[in-house]
């Protein structure tokens, strides 16, 4: 074989093929694998960090930064986030480890008091309809007001007495209804029963 005067040697082939065992393969195959899913924790970490860091440096940071967030969030309904602030002085003041400031305190308080309203309100029975209210039912309640109650033998007068005063004004309907409510007519039976009731000694 004659020398090279340079001292390289240059050699060239075709068809060359590498094979692997199968262990190194499937240690291949599973480092593959590994360095995915490492790179998709990396950056599923990476997006929890940026959320917590917005939520707790600028959403959360106090009252007033979260009412703003909470607008944002319902289409500026105002009264819909004016329900809440409760909640949200209490998410603040736990994010940040502080108590809630006195200033909000009344929120709780009411929070806390307000009887929970059930997811489907009972259906109510119709009111049976009141007719206008007559001169006998404020005659009657007047006499309540004043301490002449049922029962009281002083109640009927009065009203007979306003009853004729009513009467002179030519009210005489009105004047007639109070007389009766206040003073019925005695019944008939009675009538009778009182007539042919009799001391034996008569």
């Amino acid at each position: 074989m004659a020398s090279e005067s340079t001292g390289h040697l240059q050699a060239m082939a075709e068809n060359i093929r590498l094979v692997l065992v199968q262990q190194d393969q499937e240690r291949l195959d599973k480092l593959a694998d590994v360095r995915k899913d490492e790179e998709v924790w990396a950056h599923q970490r990476k997006y929890a960090q940026s959320r917590r860091r917005y939520l707790g440096e600028d959403v959360l940071k106090d009252t007033g930064s979260a009412v703003v967030w909470w607008l944002t969030k319902n289409d500026e309904h105002v009264e819909h986030t004016v329900n809440d602030l409760a909640l949200l002085a209490q998410l603040t003041s736990a994010a940040n480890d502080t108590d809630i400031p006195e200033r909000l305190q009344h929120l709780i308080a009411q929070q806390a008091g307000e009887p929970t309203a059930p997811d489907f309100p009972e259906a109510q029975p119709p009111s049976a309809p009141q007719g206008p209210e007559t001169a006998t039912m404020r005659l009657s309640d007047f006499l309540d007001s004043i301490g002449f109650t049922d029962g009281d033998v002083r109640r009927p007068m009065l009203a007979a007495q306003i009853a004729g005063l009513i009467k002179e004004q030519n009210r005489h309907e009105t004047a007639e209804a109070i007389q009766h409510h206040f003073d019925p007519p005695a019944s008939p039976a009675l009538d009778d029963e009182a007539s042919t009731s009799g001391s034996p000694l008569a």
